[in-house]
């Protein structure tokens, strides 16, 4: 996604440890007067006050080498301290060089110490924010993925609704699932699929780490473990092996028929990934009751392996503010949206981008991009209308008409990145005054409406 960064601010005038000796040179000598007229007016029988201990001469090397580094700071208190022997000489007042070498030799010593010590910090500083970025965009890729399986859940309980089945059962696995510990368990995986699904006979086999071997070993099965061998090569059975190959799930074509008939082999297979998204683990799927068998059922599977796998397992940092909610809490907030309009004449820009995507495309990318990028407090949902599903968005009110073209834009980008037709083009519509939440609502979830596409 094309993006831009705008710099709210200059930073070079900040401690980066480089310096020109064009600009310190008349600093170190506006400082050296300024001391030296301080010392004439104080002292004037002590010309470089090399009596006191520690001498105020060293405000110098001290200034310069926590400013500007090592080499500043050295060079600083070198220069003081030539400084300081010519001026007692053109006083008249000499130098004792036995007694007073400290204070020479102290200045640019002191100097030096100290830009080393200040180098250090400032690159322990650039290493912690450097690391704070890194974790910031860690969990910016967390938090989208974290939208995408609510979305993904809403919408299956709207299509089982639909279609009308009980998400109950669905809503006790995923529970589970999310009170259970980071660490995946496949017997915890496969109880919650045997409750929620039906799956009779499913097993769960694991990757040999580091090897390129495609014998699998099994670690937890339900149902006949006779079906299920202690080890499986994976180039044995095709669907095995192609689902690892190509990182999806694969199911029997016969099973998506209607009625759903199926085949001698294994019925599904689906490789499970962890934190890493590095493939450690594969559901083989044996049994499934025909009878329990319908379009949703394989993305019911598939977001709770995807759950159990940890790729969705991380917690949410607060300072992330985008939240999905349900089509309840949505329709709530647009209410508050209308009368926020009503009352101080600022607009919300609501937005439905349709989301039935082919198994070859993956949006979590250009997903984790589109969140990155857009306001905070934004809200998110689904609907399911006219058999058609669509993504929802209730970005926050604004009254810049430049921020709003620029978000339109956000939305166009998302949808050419993903190499979408017309028929995914995002419909936008705008609060507006006397307009009721039904109507708008209405005009969002529109599905027949010519909607204009870059």
């Amino acid at each position: 996604m094309s993006t831009q960064a705008l710099t709210l601010f200059n930073d070079s005038g900040s401690r980066s440890g480089k310096f020109h000796i064009g600009q310190v040179l008349p600093r170190v000598a506006a400082l050296f007067g300024l001391l030296a007229l301080v010392n004439w007016m104080v002292s004037p029988a002590d010309p470089g006050w090399l009596s006191l201990n520690p001498t105020p001469w060293l405000v110098l090397p001290v200034l310069f080498g926590v400013r500007y580094g090592v080499a500043c700071g050295f060079g600083a208190g070198l220069l003081t301290a030539l400084l300081l022997v010519a001026g007692r000489y053109l006083v008249g007042q000499g130098m004792n060089f036995a007694e007073h070498a400290y204070a020479v030799l102290a200045l640019p010593l002191f100097g030096g110490i100290l830009g080393v010590v200040s180098e250090g910090l400032r690159r322990r500083e650039v290493s912690l924010k450097a690391e704070r970025d890194c974790l910031r965009k860690e969990n910016r890729r967390w938090h989208a993925d974290r939208e995408l399986l609510v979305l993904a859940r809403q919408d299956l309980q709207q299509r089982l609704e639909l279609q009308g089945g009980n998400g109950g059962s669905l809503d006790e696995g995923v529970a589970e699932l999310l009170e259970s510990s980071d660490e995946f368990i496949p017997e915890d995986l496969l109880n919650s699929l045997s409750r929620t699904v039906g799956a009779a006979s499913v097993a769960v086999y694991k990757l040999p780490a580091g090897s390129k071997s495609s014998t699998l070993v099994r670690v937890a099965s339900v149902g006949e473990s006779a079906r299920f061998p202690g080890y499986l090569v994976a180039d044995d059975h095709q669907i095995v092996s192609e689902a690892l190959e190509r990182k999806c799930f694969l199911v029997q074509k016969s099973l998506l028929e209607s009625p759903p008939s199926s085949k001698p082999g294994y019925l599904a297979a689906y490789p499970i990934s962890g934190p890493d998204r590095r493939t450690s683990h594969v559901l083989i799927l044996q049994d499934l009751p025909l009878e329990r068998i319908a379009s949703g059922t394989f993305d019911v599977m598939k977001s709770m392996c995807d759950r159990a796998g940890g790729v969705f397992g991380r917690t949410v940092h607060d300072e992330v503010e985008h939240r999905s909610i349900s089509q309840l809490e949505f329709y709530a907030a647009m209410e508050t949206a209308v009368a926020t309009h009503d009352e101080y004449a600022i607009p919300s820009i609501l937005v439905r981008v349709p989301f039935d995507f082919g198994d070859g495309v993956d949006p979590a990318g250009s997903f984790r991009d589109l969140l990155e990028l857009l306001p905070q407090h934004t809200l998110l949902s689904n609907s399911h209308e006219e058999g058609q599903r669509s993504l929802l968005f209730l970005l926050p009110a604004n009254s810049d008409p430049v921020v709003r073209d620029g978000l339109r834009d956000l939305f166009f980008d998302f949808v050419e990145e993903l190499g979408l037709g017309r028929e995914h083009s995002p419909h936008f519509v705008m609060t507006a005054a006397g307009q009721s939440p039904q109507q708008l609502w209405g005009k969002l979830v529109a599905t027949d409406q010519d909607v204009s596409f870059r």
